[in-house]
């Protein structure tokens, strides 16, 4: 089944009710660096927030985003490390009876585009079924754009609940809650190359930057899929949760922002994701390459 909705704020705050509805309990996971929208009950611990708010990784805090969000939604939010499998299941297997759902980002595409660790998701969709746990994919960014199925299909995992935005609408108010036994198809992805171009002309970005950076000897890694990825700079090794990320140069990455900004390429000043549409061209990425070139030496002066 479908439901439609105005936002991707609004389809995860649906989600977690018909969550909460189907399970009688309250509580919900979900990750740090993750972000599901900006409705008090998810607003914790997203891509904004200082590192030295989030606690210890042993013992995770609910960080508020915000001014303005009731304190007592803190008791119903648990916010875990991405990634951390140890950590995940001991808390679903001390907590379960409380838990309503585990909410997620397939591709934690708000934290530099982190890719799931092998087995980290089909490990979540085994503990849901293990203790009747409403999983929901969070794909306002990646459905419809990573692979027809959105991420679940392109990682072979499903979710009870997806949720989706973005991509399905092109800039225009428009979201949906989609139940696992519906099929969600748009006729443009059956009867055209789209994703394949999009794949294309992401791969070709994705190559080009990795090698704008490496010629100028900055330490990065460019991770995600050709359709939605990011990269962080400054950091050695491959990041695989939001602390890893936040250890990345934001400031850096800030000042390449701007720089960019200012040769007509804009994207977040925060490492989140680029996301790839039909409608760019080989010459579009011909143009952010070379805007790339120029950039990387303004923010190193800077």
């Amino acid at each position: 089944m479908v439901r439609f909705a105005n936002s991707g704020t609004e389809a995860t705050m649906h989600a977690l009710r018909v969550a909460r509805a189907h399970t009688n309990r309250e509580k919900f996971i979900m990750f740090e660096g993750c972000f599901h929208g900006e409705h008090d009950y998810v607003f914790f611990s997203t891509m904004t927030t200082p590192a030295g708010s989030l606690g210890s990784r042993r013992s995770p805090l609910a960080a508020p985003n915000s001014s303005g969000i009731p304190n007592a939604l803190r008791d119903l939010v648990i916010v875990l490390p991405f990634n951390d499998f140890e950590m995940l299941d001991r808390t679903v297997k001390a907590k379960w009876g409380e838990i309503a759902a585990i909410m997620v980002e397939p591709i934690a595409g708000s934290m530099a585009c982190v890719m799931p660790e092998p087995g980290w998701l089909e490990h979540m969709r085994k503990l849901c079924d293990e203790y009747g746990i409403v999983l929901i994919f969070d794909e306002v960014k990646t459905g419809f754009r990573v692979a027809k199925g959105g991420a679940s299909e392109l990682l072979g995992v499903r979710a009870d609940l997806l949720t989706y935005a973005k991509a399905i609408a092109n800039g225009f108010p428009l979201a949906a809650i989609g139940g696992i036994a519906e099929v969600m198809a748009l006729e443009i992805l059956e009867t055209t190359d789209a994703l394949a171009k999009i794949n294309r002309v992401g791969s070709r970005l994705m190559a080009g930057i990795d090698e704008v950076l490496t010629e100028a000897d900055i330490e990065h890694k460019v991770m995600g899929v050709p359709a939605m990825f990011c990269f962080v700079l400054n950091y050695s090794g491959t990041p695989k949760d939001f602390r890893d990320v936040r250890a990345a140069d934001y400031d850096f990455y800030k000042r390449l922002s701007k720089a960019m900004r200012t040769r007509g390429v804009e994207f977040n000043p925060t490492p989140a994701p680029w996301m790839m549409c039909e409608a760019h061209s080989d010459e579009d990425v011909d143009a952010t390459l070379n805007a790339l070139n120029d950039a990387v030496k303004e923010a190193r002066r800077s």
